[in-house]
């Protein structure tokens, strides 16, 4: 008899126990998202999934004293993001990928984190030759894309989702004439690297000449793997030129300038942003002191006015990387820390809806390490020329040009 009334009981308890159920809330930690009367279906839950960026860098090759620093940087910058909460609640996973400088590999590794990890935008890479790859397949796949390289045809002509952090060598080349023409130095020989950096910095070089009055008398380029320039500066001494203007990446600049010490050649050296970091005086030597250099701020942290807008982030900056790496951080690591920071923004804003990034970089107002970024839809560089420096290396080391 027992055993009979406990089965009649069973379903009415479990009737009571889940209209108890209702009414409490289930003893949840979470309460229940409310649903609007005039609707049948619950609001989506928020995916907590990591956003995966790419990140393609040169970390072997000759571009690599440029892309070890980018890629140090944005690793610091990633940790930072995610003991703070990721962006909007989600973990940002950071994949990278290594062009070994070469324009066919940052291709193909764009062409892998597109396809295969399905990322949300790439940074990356950082040198001009793969950057311009890369931006023409970002540019036909519809991808979100922030170059570390300067070349100006990396976002002109505009393409929708190709961005940029470096100064252009179009910013490089006013900043540097506006120099030239207050040394009262007016003819100009350029030597420049034959890569896709170095030949269109000349294109710049020699479009602007005219604006600021200067004639270019000379004109030699180098390969990138040339262990000598000596020819092209014999060439130049002879030329009857008050200045020379080195357009490439190390260590080209660096052997220019210590060959043209050998050979005699006293005429002053300006060397364009691609070579603005520690390698060059590295590789220099002694042959470093007196040559100008254009750069960004980061080259020099320890000099910006402390009523400077961007010197609050590149000491924060500065500090983090050397407490992280044992090394000093250089414009190069800067272009990936704006990068990444300049990316986050536009993620935040987007919110998971990764189709709107490109729009959405063009409402970020950011200042960083490298500037003051403001994107527009006709101006993809987001920077301007007056916030560049002239440097000169006295004693081994970079000093502002008042």
């Amino acid at each position: 008899m027992k055993k009979l009334i406990r089965k009649s009981l069973l379903p009415i308890m479990t009737a009571s126990l889940m209209l108890m159920t209702a009414c409490s809330g289930g003893g949840s930690s979470q309460p229940a998202e409310p649903v609007s009367s005039n609707s049948n279906t619950e609001a989506p839950a928020v995916s907590k999934d990591p956003i995966k960026v790419g990140a393609i860098f040169s970390m072997t090759g000759p571009n690599s004293p440029l892309g070890v620093p980018e890629k140090q940087a944005v690793e610091l910058l990633l940790k930072e993001i995610n003991d703070a909460g990721g962006v909007n609640g989600r973990p940002l996973e950071v994949i990278f990928e290594d062009d070994k400088s070469d324009n066919t590999e940052a291709v193909k590794a764009m062409r892998k984190l597109v396809s295969s990890d399905k990322v949300a935008a790439v940074l990356g890479s950082s040198g001009s030759g793969p950057s311009l790859g890369m931006a023409e397949f970002a540019d036909k796949q519809k991808v979100t894309m922030i170059s570390m390289a300067a070349a100006d045809q990396i976002t002109n002509p505009v393409r929708p989702g190709v961005y940029k952090t470096p100064h252009t060598d179009v910013h490089a080349t006013k900043r540097s004439y506006k120099f030239l023409q207050e040394k009262g130095w007016n003819k100009v020989a350029i030597l420049y690297d034959s890569n896709a950096y170095g030949s269109g910095y000349a294109v710049q070089l020699k479009k602007f000449a005219p604006d600021y009055g200067l004639t270019i008398v000379a004109e030699e380029k180098y390969g990138t793997q040339d262990p000598s320039m000596s020819s092209q500066l014999t060439k130049i001494k002879g030329s009857g030129a008050q200045v020379i203007y080195v357009a490439g990446t190390n260590p080209g600049p660096a052997t220019i300038a210590k060959e043209a010490k050998q050979l005699g050649i006293e005429i002053p050296i300006v060397s364009s942003h691609g070579s603005a970091n520690g390698k060059f005086l590295e590789l220099a030597g002694d042959a470093a002191n007196g040559v100008y250099m254009v750069a960004g701020k980061m080259l020099v942290p320890d000099q910006v006015d402390p009523n400077d807008p961007q010197a609050a982030i590149i000491k924060k900056f500065v500090e983090g990387y050397q407490a992280s790496y044992n090394a000093p951080a250089d414009g190069f690591a800067g272009y990936g820390y704006d990068g990444l920071n300049l990316l986050v923004e536009g993620l935040k804003l987007v919110d998971g809806d990764f189709s709107k990034l490109p729009e959405a970089l063009q409402q970020v107002n950011y200042v960083g390490v490298t500037g003051e970024f403001k994107f527009t839809a006709e101006d993809h560089s987001g920077l301007h020329e007056d916030s560049m420096i002239i440097v000169e290396v006295k004693d081994g080391k970079y000093q502002i040009v008042k």
